[in-house]
């Protein structure tokens, strides 16, 4: 029976490890296809790479929902691409959301001074209605300096990429003529 239960362990560890092994490489391809996705896109590369900066920047902003519109809006105002924005708004995502969340309000406490007393880990109709103040407008004024931060280092990595995409898939298109 001991043996039985050391089989079923062991059993229980590979299968695990192979869910974990496949789920990596999942992620993986998700994150290879986009990166293709946003290199092949037919435009130039300041669009490309001012629209995905675009997107960039708007998640770093806690006006959820709106993301998407905004992110097409600045690409639109830059002349950006729109797709590579939208691509773009990725970085903010449910794992990313907190980290970002947690730097922009302590960035925007530290500017406005507005500290908050007594935060709660409970979230209901009450404390937004009593603490929006409280919690949105330094999460605001936090995103507003951070963005374009954000907006410059994701332009510089991603023009110098998709640059580079290009320069490889031209060098390769010579040589096959």
């Amino acid at each position: 029976m001991y043996k039985e239960v050391r089989i079923r362990w062991s059993e229980y560890i590979v299968n695990f490890n192979l869910y974990y092994k496949n789920l990596l490489f999942k992620v993986n391809r998700i994150i290879s296809y986009y990166k293709l996705r946003l290199a092949r896109l037919p435009d130039s590369n300041y669009a490309i790479s001012s629209g995905f900066a675009c997107g960039a920047m708007v998640s770093f902003t806690p006006l959820l929902g709106f993301h998407f519109v905004l992110a097409v809006v600045f690409a639109y105002l830059i002349r950006g691409n729109f797709i590579a924005a939208l691509i773009g708004t990725v970085v903010g995502n449910p794992l990313t959301f907190p980290f970002i969340w947690g730097l922009i309000y302590k960035i925007g406490t530290y500017v406005t001074n507005i500290k908050l007393e007594k935060i709660t880990h409970e979230i209901n109709f009450d404390m937004i209605a009593t603490q929006t103040y409280d919690i949105f407008f330094p999460m605001l004024v936090g995103g507003v300096i951070i963005a374009p931060l954000v907006w410059i280092i994701t332009y510089y990595i991603i023009y110098s990429f998709i640059a580079s995409f290009k320069k490889r898939r031209n060098k390769k298109n010579k040589r096959l003529l």
